[in-house]
């Protein structure tokens, strides 16, 4: 089947859905498949429509851009998932087009295996603007291994704007401008990667320009509020209430401190062995040929250390996964094993989660046991990725 008859066929299971959704969510069920951040968005757009802020919809804490383009949704329901669905798509092409400059004959596949990703499918369908993100993202990718760096600067600046994770690829973009296969120390290796060229400097200071020109406006626009909800609130939010997160527990117990030694150790001590991976990995696999999997990696390690993580936070890295399938041999067996180590710690977590929220029993220490069993199973997740990657093998070959 060409190519173009995937994309139509992955957008009519993403209609059928979208459908579905309209149905279900009238019923009577009181579970409802629709994304509760689709309303917020929604409501969030209305106040624009009217001359408002958006950020007089509680709990809107997104660039107003994303109600902007769900101005449409007050009229036409369904709007802002088919716009959600058609980035979700125009992924599946960038991914294509990714992998055809290295596993041309693998381009298809890589792509099929995003557009009939269930993860994907349902993020977009549920109304969640992450298939904005993701495609932003794999954007950038894609303009950075062509070695376009003005055009990599404005969609980086752009994905930053829209959601703010990006921003932990900066410095492996950075380090991949003008690398190169040397065979001098580790020391001397970071040293001139480091070192600021002509084309890393106008990388960095046309993403800055870019950041400012499509952040300026809705500051002007909005003031502290829009920075305070879009940017600052997703950097030191503590999320007490339970998720997946390692954190979430020791969160809640330090809720009702107001002690700022003791918040400012917490936070110290939770982000500083981010940081240490994060810049760990990008030394490691910042060449343009190990780009893909080294962003895979930092954003796997970031979504597993993150203060906050729910399951909406896996497409983040699940949209790197078909461009590392052509760097990897792993055989059926050892993928369902992978997806076993990875879900069943979940299964757990969401049994006790379903046990305090709907039948009222006291499981919070069983729901943070089961989130440190997730955070383990997630480490020997990335072990296995790392050790299993072809590069590394031809390298202990070698």
């Amino acid at each position: 089947m060409d190519f173009t008859w995937h994309l139509a066929f992955a957008f009519f299971i993403r209609i059928c859905l979208i459908f579905f959704a309209q149905w279900y969510d009238d019923s009577s069920t009181g579970v409802h498949y629709t994304d509760v951040d689709y309303t917020v968005f929604t409501n969030a757009a209305e106040h624009i429509l009217v001359g408002d802020s958006p950020y007089m919809r509680p709990t809107y804490r997104y660039t107003p851009l994303i109600a902007v383009l769900l101005i449409p949704n007050v009229l036409l329901n369904c709007w802002g998932k088919l716009l959600f669905s058609m980035f979700d798509l125009a992924t599946a092409i960038v991914i294509q087009r990714i992998v055809s400059k290295s596993h041309p004959d693998q381009s298809n596949f890589c792509a099929h295996l995003w557009l009939y990703n269930p993860l994907s499918i349902i993020i977009s369908t549920r109304g969640n603007a992450d298939s904005i993100s993701c495609f932003l993202v794999l954007l950038t990718l894609y303009a950075h291994i062509q070695n376009n760096y003005l055009l990599s600067a404005i969609c980086f600046a752009t994905s930053v704007h829209v959601r703010i994770y990006p921003i932990i690829f900066g410095f492996t973009y950075y380090l991949n401008i003008d690398s190169e296969k040397n065979n001098m120390s580790i020391a001397r290796t970071i040293f001139y990667a480091i070192l600021p060229t002509r084309k890393k400097i106008m990388f960095v200071v046309v993403f800055v320009l870019s950041l400012i020109v499509e952040t300026l406006p809705w500051y002007y626009l909005y003031g502290q509020k829009f920075l305070d909800e879009s940017y600052l609130y997703h950097i030191s939010r503590l999320d007490v209430r339970h998720n997946f997160s390692v954190y979430f527990y020791v969160n809640y117990l330090l809720s009702g401190m107001d002690e700022m030694l003791i918040m400012s150790f917490h936070s110290l001590a939770t982000k500083l062995p981010l940081l240490i991976l994060l810049g760990s990995i990008s030394l490691k696999f910042s060449r343009s040929e190990e780009l893909p999997f080294c962003l895979f990696c930092l954003t796997f390690v970031m979504v597993t250390f993150n203060s906050v993580l729910t399951s909406q936070y896996f497409v983040w890295f699940a949209s790197f996964l078909p461009l590392c399938y052509s760097f990897h041999d792993f055989t059926f067996i050892e993928i369902i094993n992978l997806i076993m180590i990875w879900a069943v710690p979940q299964i757990g977590w969401l049994a006790f989660a379903y046990c305090l929220e709907f039948l009222g029993i006291n499981t919070f220490k069983l729901i943070w046991v089961q989130s440190l069993m997730f955070f383990i199973a997630n480490l020997n997740v990335l072990w296995i990725f790392i050790d299993n990657y072809k590069y590394n093998k031809l390298k202990k070959k070698l």
